[in-house]
């Protein structure tokens, strides 16, 4: 999961000294002196991520129009890395008149696999800007963790937890050489916008991009120089898009940040919430309402929730087997089984928190 990849680094990030020193006490109420309203914002939308056990595409189909129609957005970031429901994704946003946004992911792989994978997106990114102009490619997220090579470690967690170790040192070095490298790769097969999912700890070159992309949960840790953090963002001249940010669904959640996943326990088979957590759905409604409304207030270019739907992550009635309890997810669906079942029927609810965002998109 994206989201608590990002907060896994939180230690490291502080070792590192990314966030940087001494920073502005930030508050909500601080979005409140600009007249701009989220609804200014370029992008705005969401995360739609590919990567699920259910894919159907009259399911696809309703939910991308739900993003446009319902949810109020202009733009979707897509996520994944199968190709084919990718593209399928990318031309019903289309057609709907959002702007799309490629993310492919390739998670644990090398360098050369994935640029291969790149390259091909690229090229499937480019046909559909022949006939749509509003398309973009992100080169991928994280990859400091999310790739092997460039941070020691056999997955994201390892990758997350060596950033501050002596072992690791250079990989900035080896990040922005590698985007390079992917930068090389895209461009002659793609001309449209072109920027990447920074990890906040990350320190990437953007001089050679077309947007400024990155990562940033609000939590406990950084809520107090979390405005200075956005705005010391403006300091590359690029267009400045959070590609993700969100907050899951449970009392505290706000202070976790990327992190709430973890109130689920998910070695247990079947999963099931931890001890100590409750539902919550106007504590991650009032989180995204606050940080949309800052991005305006801060003149950020766009912002994308993470994420629209988690139906591998369904709510139920029972409090220990509610997973949407760690979903960052604007809507909530249901278990196979009941009447209502995702995988049956498609179906899913809003929750407070889509019509918070409904609410400043429109």
């Amino acid at each position: 999961m994206l989201a608590g990849a990002a907060a896994l680094s939180t230690t490291a990030l502080t070792t590192l000294g990314a966030a940087g020193d001494a920073r502005a006490h930030a508050t909500s109420t601080e979005a409140q002196v600009s007249p701009r309203s989220a609804g200014s914002l370029t992008y705005k939308g969401v995360n739609f991520d590919t990567d699920r056990d259910v894919w159907r595409t009259e399911y696809v189909r309703r939910e991308i129009a739900a993003i446009k129609e319902q949810l109020h957005c202009d733009a979707v970031l897509l996520l994944g890395h199968d190709l084919d429901r990718l593209t399928e994704a990318a031309s019903i946003a289309a057609a709907h008149g959002l702007f799309v946004w490629f993310e492919p992911r390739q998670f644990d792989q090398d360098a050369e696999r994935t640029l291969a994978f790149l390259g091909s997106v690229a090229r499937a990114a480019e046909r559909l800007r022949a006939r749509h102009p509003g398309v973009g490619v992100a080169l991928g997220t994280e990859l400091t963790i999310f790739m092997s090579g460039l941070v020691p470690g056999k997955d994201y967690i390892e990758r997350g937890q060596a950033l501050a170790r002596p072992e690791s040192a250079g990989f900035q070095e080896r990040l922005n050489a590698f985007l390079d490298r992917a930068l090389q790769t895209v461009r002659p097969l793609f001309h449209g916008r072109v920027t990447y999912s920074s990890g906040e700890w990350e320190e990437v070159d953007w001089r050679a991009f077309d947007v400024l992309g990155v990562n940033l949960y609000r939590n406990a840790e950084n809520r107090a120089t979390y405005t200075r953090q956005l705005r010391a963002l403006h300091r590359h001249g690029k267009p400045v898009v959070i590609t993700e940010f969100g907050c899951c669904t449970f009392t505290g959640a706000g202070d976790q940040g990327g992190m709430g996943f973890n109130a689920v326990d998910w070695e247990r088979e079947p999963p099931v919430v931890k001890d100590g957590y409750v539902r919550d759905e106007r504590e991650q409604a009032d989180e995204i309402g606050e940080l949309l409304d800052l991005y305006a207030a801060e003149r950020v270019h766009g912002a994308f929730v993470y994420n629209f739907i988690a139906p591998d992550s369904p709510h139920s009635p029972r409090r220990r087997h509610d997973l949407d309890i760690a979903s960052f997810a604007l809507a909530k669906t249901f278990p196979t089984g009941n009447r209502r079942g995702y995988a049956e029927t498609g179906q899913w609810e809003p929750k407070r928190s889509f019509a918070a965002v409904a609410r400043r998109f429109r």
